[in-house]
């Protein structure tokens, strides 16, 4: 026997293996996901666009330049099969992510019908998907896919990260600008003749959820003001911050009234070293806000950093969603099968205590719920964002002790019952969910 025809032969079967998994998840929801992680009744397409940007500064020039970037818009459609697909991106290496090839296929699974027709009816409530640095759209299209089939129309930008010399001073500058860009495009297309999307999108009714530099993004792109004084003004050229992204211009500042919520995964910015996002700058953010954080988080901070951008927020609807004992890897799908076979490869994908399947179905229902409440007005998904307790693994089930486990899904907590609503009976814990609702600002 040839050891290495061996090691070859098991990686093979490791990777086969991992793609037989991959589209099963993509085509069924494992029995213990909470209740809002059940796909929606609808069928989802998707479409590449072109995003246009427009004339921005580069973190190493001034000068603006045209700004053209790409995204993967969902959408539900009245046709798509759903059967398991893969969506493919081909990404560069950069010395920030030293990748073993470059460029190199990157491949998740998908439900998604490309260039699938739309489903005729009502206009679609828009939801900004904004990546974390150096990563990729598709990595969050588990949850773009979701909210298609549930009638939204999710918008993944890719902001090609590795394009620049240094991808930290380029998100810090380009990540509200790009949101802002990626909102024009859907206005201009949504008022062109003959476009799949004329007069299908409700531009009254948006929504921006970004991950990490993303969220840092999606905070700004809804009003909050990057700090003078932080970090972030000495990794920009001197004079772009205050001229294209704080304050934004009037045009922009039209597109964020129509920004109505924003959810922020692991946001960047709120750690007292890097002070980009402090309560005097946070306080021009007035609409709804699902903060998401694992109380570990390594990269944004928690106690210092994501914490502090939720407590400091103004008086507006806010829920903190915490996972115990996890890092910052709760947002992506699992690493792709060419990224896992290093540990560097796996630590930037995965979380050592948290099961993948577990993060993605629980993301899923707690953003649902969010964003059916804050752009729909579903009154009735408050049952799931406002718990009797505060900490999940102290919530009381109705049945008693030794009860056999029958997978329904707990309701209102009434009484002694309080156990999270839409989990399984045992199986509402390692979470922590607070909210702060809105209140008139003191005279």
């Amino acid at each position: 026997m040839n050891p290495h025809t061996d090691r070859l032969r098991a990686a093979r079967a490791l990777f086969i293996c991992w793609l037989i998994c991959a589209a099963g998840m993509a085509a069924a929801l494992p029995v213990d996901a909470p209740e809002l992680a059940a796909p929606g009744p609808l069928a989802v397409g998707v479409m590449p666009l072109r995003l246009d940007v427009g004339p921005v500064p580069s973190p190493e020039n001034q000068a603006p330049a045209e700004r053209q970037i790409s995204g993967w818009l969902w959408y539900p459609s009245g046709s798509a099969s759903g059967a398991a697909r893969e969506l493919t991106r081909e990404i560069s290496s950069h010395s920030w992510r030293p990748l073993p090839a470059s460029p190199m296929r990157v491949t998740v699974p998908s439900v998604a019908t490309p260039e699938a027709p739309l489903q005729p009816g009502a206009r679609l409530p828009v939801v900004l998907l904004s990546h974390g640095l150096l990563n990729w759209a598709p990595a969050m299209s588990y949850l773009a896919e979701h909210l298609a089939s549930r009638g939204y129309a999710v918008l993944g930008i890719e902001h090609d990260d590795e394009r620049a010399a240094n991808p930290l001073a380029a998100a810090l500058l380009l990540r509200p600008l790009d949101q802002a860009g990626a909102l024009r495009t859907l206005q201009h297309l949504d008022a062109s003749p003959g476009h799949a999307l004329y007069q299908r999108l409700a531009l009254d009714r948006v929504a921006v959820v970004g991950y990490s530099m993303g969220g840092y993004g999606a905070l700004v792109s809804a009003g909050a003001r990057v700090a003078r004084d932080s970090m972030a003004y000495g990794y920009v050229p001197a004079g772009a911050m205050e001229r294209h992204v704080q304050p934004m211009q009037p045009a922009d500042e039209q597109l964020r009234t129509h920004i109505a919520a924003v959810v922020a995964i692991a946001p960047w910015g709120g750690q007292s070293a890097i002070g980009a996002l402090k309560p005097a700058g946070l306080a021009a953010m007035q609409v709804p806000a699902l903060i998401v954080v694992g109380d570990q988080d390594d990269i944004s901070g928690y106690t210092d950093g994501v914490r502090t951008i939720w407590e400091n927020l103004p008086a507006v609807p806010r829920w903190l969603l915490v996972y115990e004992n996890a890092r910052h890897n709760i947002a992506l799908q699992s690493a792709p099968a060419n990224l896992q076979g290093s540990f560097a490869g796996w630590a930037s994908f995965e979380e050592p205590v948290w099961r993948r399947d577990r993060i993605l179905d629980i993301n899923r229902h707690f953003i649902t719920a969010f964003l059916d409440l804050a752009l729909l007005g579903r009154t009735d998904r408050a049952l799931y964002l406002n718990s009797a307790v505060q900490r999940a693994n102290d919530g009381a089930w109705p049945e008693p002790y030794g009860a056999p486990a029958t997978g329904r899904f707990a309701g209102a907590p009434q009484g002694p019952v309080t156990h999270w609503a839409g989990f399984q009976r045992r199986w509402a814990v390692g979470l922590r969910l607070e909210q702060r609702a809105g209140a008139a600002k003191a005279p």
